[in-house]
């Protein structure tokens, strides 16, 4: 070995490292439990959220029936192309409806038929079913079809390829009898909740044997950027993608990620904000406990070094030690983290979770590569703190590290005495409590940067928990049904109606959406009682509930109107029109016309429009509304009954909205319906004796001519709450006229629904009571067959109970106050460990310290008084930072979260902040005690 003797030091390591490790044996444990606590909290609370936002995801696009969330309307090929090269744009897709689908010689309904091509159906509408078999059709004959409808068939067991006879109505003046091969079959969800009809789908070579091509006329499918939301796409498409014409629309709603994302924590921006918060507490856990006992391993390391032991022995030695921790505590909280998420959060939530979309296995809240992270997380804040240790050591000289205190080097200012003989040491001496005071003041602060690190700390542990109390029950699903009124009551859509599914969405949609919005239109609302007289709630039925003992009348609320029809100017009524070129200075073709094409001066509607009584609170919410947004429109007309105002559903496109702006003024005649007698009599009459029929009632019928206000958007960001009924539906108009306006119209006014609050002892005798007297009006209604063309008697009334939904969806919100509890939970409790963690190495770090004041004078008491004082102050200084600090934090997320829920409700988490400070003062209390009571059995 050339005189070269080998110095074999791994037994000699070894054998310090252990020594060291029992010497440190304290710190040891409260360090495991960082490890394990650290391991946990960070898979448990990024987890949940990451499978609760993809959980929610899945059932967004279920609900929606696609992942696209925009649409261009009829777009071209060139805007195809043009969407495709946008950056923001994800994917894009083509989508070809083409009409309704009917049984072989039947006249049901029984789906709508769409054609996609290959990138929509894949990327856009197939993540959104379940159970896919089969593919999409190829071939000319070929179609597929979901699997309710197949049983609407007659099919329970479909096969590839049985052949299905059905007649599609393209249009209303095309038919076609096809006879179909099966190429799939799929589960899909919209129809569950009153989102649409189911779909079926055929071949691009199909669509071109009907003589249509999806490169031309066919809707745009759009997924953006899931940070952006749909205004900000609306805005951007209109401005980069060229429009056909003025009528041309783009549609957009956020996307299903970024609603889950919103319902989570608000957007992005604040989750990566949560997300910075929570692992910066999480670094100061794990380092804190290394910081307070970093002294004397310094000064352990120190002595080693004096002796001649290398940085990389010491590196050995010490990261050694530090291993034969972190190796136990990581597998204790892998091991946790798995029962935890794996088994236990899913049991608890059962298979009820998201109910109707897929259930709870949809709920994957254990993510394998979240908990990697968090171990090499956690493993690299304590070899980055090991490595300041080693840093210190041999950086110092040996005498410097062997009395390493961890001062930071301030200088205290003396300032020179002036006032020596003047009775400088006669000054009152302190009392013992005041003495113990400035003692345990001064061993807080005795080393500045270490406390300044735990009080913040300190704070983040608490604040953390209270941001997370604040957003779960602001943003808690049930803030939306308790948005409800205990009881609402309307008018049911006609029984032909009801069967093709138009006004009987609410019983099926989640509780977000608005129950009145219908695609089902007024000449399906009143098909089964088209007349005048006609109320929705009659005069009796309203009265009845209205008087109903429990009732708060001053809480409740009553929408009223008629149904009538409208003639409006063609300028008027350009807006809602698809625009048609007749020239410049073209004299009008004829004066009145149902026909907007025809070019006549004043358009008439073919069926019954309505019109809603405002209240004077909400014209001025109106009025407040319009001024605030400089909007042009006239309110003034309004105001004083001369005016009417046209409210939409967000249904015209950018220069639609100019033309709006230019529609104040045009002239609007409103007319009442026929009367009952003469609606009995049309029913018996043929289709020419009607024709004459009609001449003659519109010749007897008065008609009142009024301004048209403007046009509105209900849709539109701070659009004050106006309380309508059905709604929603293309080609009905819906207007607002005041008091004083719908006094002028030669009708009566009628009762379209009630929204009643009652008092909570009394609601389940006001539920009996508003059954009995429904379930008496509608028994009334159905043997009234007269007015209905079909005899199927007049619609009824139905009612919607807050407390209804409350159980219907009490599955989906005990899961999420499961999942976001369990997160506060555990985030309260690493804010106890971080407080406990210092408070217990604070003091036993201190032991020859503590020794020293006992052997000149220091009793156990005044022992056990000076450190409850120490643990005092730190949790009256987290108090007060919680108080000042945390509730501008707090009110800061309570601004930004309303912004983006209008659901948002914000409690001040009093009981938390009293609750949180309570148990850190008896942990304080606990940790002193046991300590005293240590030492004195030894």
């Amino acid at each position: 070995m050339n005189g070269f003797t080998p110095n074999n030091n791994t037994n000699v390591i070894r054998l310090l490292s252990e020594a060291i490790r029992k010497c440190n044996k304290s710190r040891n444990r409260i360090l495991m439990g960082a490890v394990v606590l650290c391991i946990l909290t960070l898979t448990f609370v990024f987890g949940t959220a990451y499978g609760k936002i993809n959980a929610e995801y899945t059932k967004n696009i279920r609900m929606d029936g696609t992942t696209a969330s925009t649409y261009i309307e009829e777009g071209t090929k060139q805007q195809y192309e043009k969407t495709r090269s946008l950056g923001y744009v994800r994917e894009t897709g083509r989508r070809m409806k083409m009409g309704e689908a009917t049984e072989s010689g039947k006249k049901e309904s029984i789906c709508s038929i769409q054609v996609l091509d290959q990138a929509a159906w894949e990327k856009m509408m197939k993540p959104a079913y379940t159970g896919v078999h089969g593919t999409y059709p190829k071939k000319q004959q070929e179609i597929m079809l979901p699997v309710k409808t197949l049983k609407k068939l007659g099919i329970d067991n479909p096969k590839r390829g049985m052949k299905i006879a059905l007649d599609i109505s393209i249009s209303f003046f095309q038919t076609e009898k096809e006879e179909f091969k099966l190429s799939g079959w799929y589960s899909a969800y919209t129809e569950d909740n009153g989102r649409s009809k189911a779909i079926g789908y055929v071949s691009e070579k199909k669509l071109k044997d009907w003589g249509y091509d999806i490169e031309e006329g066919s809707d745009i499918l759009i997924c953006q950027s899931n940070d952006m939301d749909w205004k900000d796409t609306e805005e951007k498409l209109y401005e980069d993608v060229p429009m056909k014409d003025n009528s041309q629309q783009i549609i957009a709603t956020d996307t299903a990620k970024n609603r889950a994302v919103k319902e989570m924590t608000g957007s992005y921006g604040m989750a990566a904000v949560e997300a910075v918060v929570i692992i910066c507490g999480m670094f100061l856990l794990v380092y804190n406990v290394m910081q307070i006992s970093m002294s004397g391993d310094i000064r352990q390391m120190a002595l080693l070094h004096t002796i001649g032991t290398t940085r990389k022995q010491i590196r050995k030695i010490y990261i050694r030690q530090i291993m034969r921790t972190i190796v136990p505590g990581g597998i204790a909280g892998i091991g946790l983290s798995v029962v935890l998420l794996r088994y236990l959060i899913p049991q608890l939530l059962g298979r009820q979770y998201l109910n109707g979309y897929g259930g709870a296995e949809e709920l994957q809240i254990f993510r394998m590569e979240i908990l990697l992270l968090a171990v090499a997380f956690t493993l690299l804040v304590i070899l980055g703190a090991s490595e300041q240790v080693i840093r210190q050591t041999v950086n110092r000289t040996c005498i410097e590290g062997m009395h390493y205190t961890e001062q930071t080097g301030r200088k205290k200012r003396h300032r020179r005495r002036t006032d020596l003989g003047k009775g400088t040491f006669n000054k009152k001496k302190r009392s013992e409590t005041q003495e113990l005071c400035f003692m345990a003041w001064k061993n807080v602060t005795r080393y500045w940067q270490r406390f300044v690190i735990t009080v913040i700390s300190l704070f983040l542990g608490i604040e953390m928990f209270l941001i997370v109390m604040v957003i779960t029950t602001g943003s808690d699903y049930a803030n939306i049904i308790n948005q409800r009124p205990d009881f609402l009551i309307a008018g049911a859509f006609s029984e032909y109606a009801q069967k093709d599914g138009s006004g009987t969405e609410y019983q099926t949609q989640s509780p977000d959406q608005d129950p009145l919005k219908s695609e089902g239109n007024n000449f399906e609302l009143l098909y089964d009682n088209d007349y005048d007289e006609f109320s929705p709630i009659s005069e009796k039925v309203r009265k009845q509930l209205w008087n109903l003992a429990g009732v708060k009348k001053e809480e409740s609320h009553i929408t009223e109107g008629a149904y009538v029809l409208s003639t409006i100017s063609r300028d008027g009524i350009r807006p809602l029109e698809e625009d048609t070129y007749l020239g410049n200075n073209v004299e009008y073709a004829e004066e009145i016309s149902i026909d907007y094409a025809s070019g006549a001066k004043m358009i008439e509607g073919m069926d019954a429009d309505t019109v809603q009584i405002v209240s004077e609170n909400e014209l001025k919410a109106l009025k407040t509304y319009v001024e605030k947004n400089k909007l042009k429109v006239d309110m003034d007309s309004l105001e004083n009954g001369t005016g009417v105002m046209i409210i939409h559903d967000h249904k015209l496109s950018q220069k639609q909205e100019k033309q709006a702006e230019k529609a104040v003024g045009e002239t609007v005649c409103l007319s009442p319906l026929k009367n009952k007698e003469a609606c009995i009599r049309w029913n018996s009459m043929t289709d020419k004796e009607r024709d004459k029929e009609d001449e003659i009632i519109k010749a007897e019928t008065p008609s009142t001519e009024y301004t048209l206000s403007g046009y509105l958007d209900n849709q539109a960001d701070g659009f004050p709450e106006i309380h309508q009924t059905w709604h929603g539906a293309e080609g009905d108009i819906y207007y607002l006229v005041s008091e004083k306006g719908f006094n002028r119209l030669s009708t009566k006014r009628k009762t379209f629904c009630m929204e009643l609050n009652v008092e909570k002892k009394k609601e389940k005798k006001i539920m009996h009571e508003i059954q009995k007297i429904l379930s008496a009006e509608n028994q009334r209604r159905k043997s009234n067959t007269q007015t209905s063309p079909d005899g199927e008697g007049e619609a009824g009334i139905f009612y919607i109970a807050r407390s209804d939904l409350m159980k219907k969806n009490a599955d989906y919100i005990r899961g999420n106050r499961i999942m976001f509890g369990s997160i506060s939970v555990i985030l309260l409790c690493v804010g106890l460990v971080n407080y406990f963690n210092i408070m217990f190495t604070g003091i036993v770090g201190r032991k020859k310290e503590m020794e020293i004041m006992r052997k000149i004078g220091m009793t156990r008491r005044q022992e056990r008084k000076l450190l409850l004082l120490e643990g005092s102050y730190y949790v009256l200084l987290i108090a007060g930072l919680v108080a000042s600090v945390g509730t501008i934090i707090l009110k800061g997320i309570d601004v930004y979260m309303r912004k983006q829920l209008s659901y948002f409700t914000f409690h001040y988490p009093v009981g938390a902040v009293a609750g949180s400070i309570v148990i850190l003062e008896i942990l304080c209390v606990i940790i002193c005690n046991l300590l005293i009571l240590k030492k004195i059995k030894k």
